[in-house]
C-alpha cells in the first residue's frame, strides 16, 4: 500500500475519526457521496470498523497496526514524501535504499538484517521501519545519525524505563527491545542515509534469544503497535529537525539515557578488541574507553558488557 503524504485520503480519514458529517466532507474536499462511501469500504477491507449514520461516517474501531494513522504519523518526519505499508517484504532497508524520500513499514520481514549482516528476527507483531533521508552529510557523520535514531526510539519507550546501549541498541529491563541500522548511499557530500529501526512490540521472542531480548507485550499486555510507531515518528521528527545544528543537545540527551557510560565493556572492531570502562561518548559519536591509565576512542564496533 502506497500513500503519498499529500494524499487527500489522509485528511478524509481524519474526518472519519472525528465522525464528520457527509455534507462537510463532500463540500470541503469537493468529492461525491459515492466517493466517500467507496473510501469507507476501502477502510473496512483494511480492518477498520466504520459506523455509517444518516448524517455521517465514523471509524468505531481500528486495526493494529493502523496504516492510515501510521501514514499521518510519518508526516512528522522532515523530508519524507511517501509512506509504504507492506504485510510482508524482504527488507524495509533494501526498499528504502531503492526509493527516494520515503518511509517503509512492514508487518513482517523475510530477510531483516542487523549490524554486520546478522539476521534480525522479524515476525509479525513488531515494528520494522525504514526511512530514506536526504541529509547531505559526510559518511563520517553516520554514527551521529545512528545515535539520533537510538535516542528517538528510547524516548518513545520512556514509560518502559528504556535505556540506550552504544552504539545502536535500546534496552528494557536490560534486554534488547530495539536496534538501529544506518546505511550510507550516494556521493560523499550528497548522501542518502537509510535508517532502519526494529522494535519488538507484540512479536514473540525466539527461545534462543530470550535471555537477551524482550518484547514490550511481555510487560504491557495492552501495548499497541500503532501507538509506539506514532511516538517513534514524533520523536524521530523532533531530533532530525535538530540535526545537525543542535547535535550537542542531542548528544547531551543521549548521554542522559545511556546504559553504557560507566560500564566495564569489551568492544570488538574487526580483529581488534578493546577492554576498559566506557567513560564517555565524544562529539563524533565514538565511545571513549579508559584502560590502564590511557584512553582510546572507538567509532563503531560490537559492544559487550563484562560487569553484568
Amino acid at each position: 500500500m502506497k500513500v503519498p503524504l499529500n494524499d487527500r485520503r489522509l485528511e478524509i480519514y481524519r474526518e472519519f475519526t472525528r465522525g464528520a458529517r457527509i455534507d462537510e466532507i463532500t463540500e470541503k474536499y469537493r468529492i461525491s457521496r459515492i466517493s466517500v462511501w467507496k473510501f469507507s469500504k476501502k477502510l473496512e477491507e483494511l480492518g477498520y470498523v466504520v459506523e455509517r449514520g444518516r448524517k455521517g461516517y465514523r471509524t468505531a474501531e481500528k486495526p493494529d497496526p493502523s496504516p492510515f494513522d501510521m501514514a499521518l504519523s510519518v508526516k512528522e518526519i522532515p523530508g519524507i514524501d511517501e509512506f509504504y505499508y507492506f504485510h510482508e517484504i524482504d527488507s524495509t532497508n533494501r526498499f528504502a535504499k531503492e526509493n527516494e524520500r520515503c518511509a517503509v513499514f512492514a508487518e513482517r520481514q523475510t530477510e531483516g538484517r542487523g549490524r554486520v549482516g546478522r539476521r534480525w528476527e522479524s515476525e509479525k507483531g513488531g515494528i520494522y521501519f525504514s526511512v530514506s533521508l536526504d541529509l547531505n552529510i559526510p559518511v563520517s557523520d553516520i554514527p551521529k545519525i545512528t545515535l539520533t535514531g537510538g535516542l528517538a526510539a528510547c524516548k518513545s519507550l520512556e514509560k518502559y524505563d528504556a535505556k540506550i546501549k552504544w552504539p545502536n541498541d535500546v534496552l528494557v529491563d536490560g534486554k534488547k527491545v530495539c536496534g538501529i541500522l544506518s546505511q550510507f548511499a550516494g556521493e560523499e557530500l550528497s548522501s542518502k542515509i537509510i535508517m532502519g529501526l526494529g522494535i519488538n512490540v507484540r512479536n514473540r521472542i525466539p527461545d534462543y534469544l530470550r535471555n537477551r531480548a524482550i518484547s514490550l507485550v511481555e510487560i504491557d499486555p495492552d501495548v499497541r503497535i500503532t501507538d509506539i510507531f506514532s511516538s517513534l515518528c514524533k520523536n524521530l521528527g523532533t531530533y532530525l529537525k535538530m540535526f545537525p545544528k543542535r547535535w550537542d543537545r542531542i548528544l547531551q540527551e543521549w548521554k542522559r539515557l545511556s546504559d553504557t557510560i560507566g560500564r566495564q565493556v569489551e568492544v570488538t572492531v574487526g580483529n581488534q578488541r578493546f577492554e576498559g570502562v566506557a567513560a564517555d561518548i565524544d562529539h563524533d559519536g565514538g565511545l571513549v574507553i579508559e584502560r590502564g591509565g590511557e584512553t582510546v576512542k572507538v567509532i563503531s564496533g560490537e559492544c559487550f558488557y563484562t560487569n553484568y
